[in-house]
């Protein structure tokens, strides 16, 4: 069985021929692939970066041109290439017996759409929020309908969440993580450590509009001018677009002094950063199962965020793995802060209940559920982790 990825994941070859890319990626492509005898991995090929990590080495690594700008020049630019992105997807898709897409994407899109057109059987997995809110676009619910439209029998359908039920009929919830069993076993927090004076506070994910950091910087400055309030400094973990508005903003908040901007770093050092917070902060706009969420978790720390995304599905309810606050409202999330670097609580046992929640959703664990649903829908034996006929 071989198993065609297509994605609009950025990756870069490294000088000794592997491929690296950021963030959760390259472990969920390691957990797919082991269902499969052979993966074909197709992805935007762009400069070498930093704070990356290796595909699967026994991946094909097929690199698509990248496309330029963002949102409607990229568009364009996807519509300037669509003959060549579509011949080369052809190509692999038709020598795959499985097309694995991550949506939403505009390449993935392309993925799943050729996929589709060559009868292969589908894996598809939408990572944003099925839920539509105020960041949903058009091509999020285009995406949507056909999802729901090719669903079942030969397609596997997959919506990142925890909710009960059916997102839609013959569509799964499936979580998301990037936690591995090795990592489990080797990331062991102190979960007796108190917090620290100032409060450390980390965010780690893109530094995109839709993740709402700016609000968290906002929260800040209101801390920083409030009389009183205890101290707060903060880690920013990621790279993207908004990183040089953000840096203006807390510039202009007069909290320079407090944020750290790390820009995008490699799993330990993420990990390791996190180890060393008393508190994540991830004040989502738009979100499904946060990936990041369950990597502060893993490190013994609570987490505020926001209830979308399944944020409550994750916290549970206040003080039990952390806390909620309404998206866009720096006054209320300056006011959890505040409350959280001074209010006497059992913190040892929030680090511990965090901890145990994370242990749960291993990579390993995921791929394990992604293996019964498609042998159950394929009709075929999941035999030590691996899909047989």
């Amino acid at each position: 069985m071989r198993v065609c990825v297509i994605s609009f994941k950025e990756c870069w070859q490294e000088p000794d021929g592997t491929w690296h890319s950021t963030g959760g990626f390259p472990m969920q492509m390691r957990a797919i692939g082991s269902l499969f005898d052979d993966m074909t991995l197709l992805v935007v090929a762009v400069p070498r970066a930093s704070g990356g990590s290796p595909l699967p080495s026994g991946a094909e690594v097929i690199p698509l041109p990248s496309p330029s700008g963002e949102d409607l020049q990229r568009k364009l630019s996807v519509v300037r290439h669509l003959a060549d992105h579509l011949s080369l997807m052809r190509r692999h898709v038709l020598r795959a017996d499985v097309v694995h897409t991550p949506l939403p994407g505009d390449l993935a899109l392309l993925g799943f759409l050729t996929g589709a057109a060559h009868r292969r059987r589908l894996l598809v997995r939408y990572g944003g929020s099925w839920e539509r809110t105020s960041e949903s676009t058009a091509m999020n619910s285009v995406t949507r309908m056909l999802m729901r439209a090719l669903a079942g029998r030969r397609n596997v359908m997959l919506a990142t969440g925890a909710g009960g039920g059916q997102p839609a009929p013959g569509i799964h919830w499936m979580f998301t993580t990037a936690v591995s069993s090795d990592e489990v076993k080797a990331i062991q927090p102190d979960l007796q450590r108190a917090r620290a004076v100032p409060l450390r506070v980390a965010y780690a994910g893109r530094l995109s509009s839709e993740k709402g950091v700016r609000y968290l910087i906002d929260a800040l400055g209101i801390l920083h001018r409030r009389v009183g309030a205890p101290p707060v400094a903060l880690t920013l973990l990621g790279g993207g677009s908004e990183r040089r508005e953000l840096e203006q903003q807390a510039c202009e908040q007069g909290v320079t002094d407090l944020v750290c901007f790390r820009g995008q770093v490699g799993r330990t050092e993420l990990l390791q950063e996190l180890l060393r917070s008393d508190l994540c902060v991830l004040p989502s706009l738009t979100e499904s199962f946060c990936k990041a969420r369950l990597d502060a978790m893993l490190c013994g720390v609570p987490v505020v965020t926001t209830p979308v995304g399944f944020g409550r599905a994750l916290i549970g309810p206040d003080g039990e793995r952390g806390w909620l606050v309404p998206p866009k409202r720096a006054d209320l999330l300056a006011d959890r802060l505040a409350a959280v670097a001074v209010e006497p609580s059992d913190y040892s046992s929030l680090r511990t209940r965090c901890r145990r929640f994370a242990e749960n959703y291993t990579v390993e664990a995921w791929a394990r559920a992604i293996g019964e649903i498609c042998s159950s829908q394929w009709r075929m034996r999941l035999v030590n982790g691996k899909l047989l006929p």
